[in-house]
């Protein structure tokens, strides 16, 4: 990646950022807190694709809408239907009176498992 004084140190930042809340959402899960887990699963996701936009372009788009932030990056149609998968996290941990679905351990474990994988192919893009 970049060296210092190019655009890409704040996507440095915010891809470390990223993967900090990956390893934040599997320790939640493992102590039993599917919800707050699933929204640092979401963080990782949108870190990791404004980190990506960052390092492209200079900067992103300040939103949380993680299918857009995905096709802003020319994300391929798998990583744009793992973020949409992920929107759910979102409203799901920070509205509880939306009346989506529950989101219990198995939801959880899928978000993560959508946050991990696109936090992997942005690493894959980065390089």
């Amino acid at each position: 990646m970049a060296g210092p004084g190019t655009p890409s140190d704040g996507a440095e930042e915010w891809f470390r950022r990223a993967r900090r809340y990956l390893r934040v959402a599997k320790a939640l899960l493992e102590v039993g807190f599917p919800d707050v887990a699933s929204f640092n699963a979401q963080q990782a996701a949108e870190f990791s694709l404004k980190a990506l936009a960052l390092h492209r372009t200079g900067s992103f788009s300040r939103i949380h809408d993680l299918p857009r932030l995905a096709g802003d990056v020319a994300a391929p149609t798998r990583i744009v239907n793992l973020a949409t998968l992920l929107t759910g996290a979102y409203v799901g941990s920070r509205y509880p009176d939306v009346g989506g679905p529950k989101i219990t351990r198995q939801r959880a474990e899928a978000y993560l498992d959508a946050g991990r994988r696109i936090v992997r192919w942005v690493r894959r893009q980065m390089v």
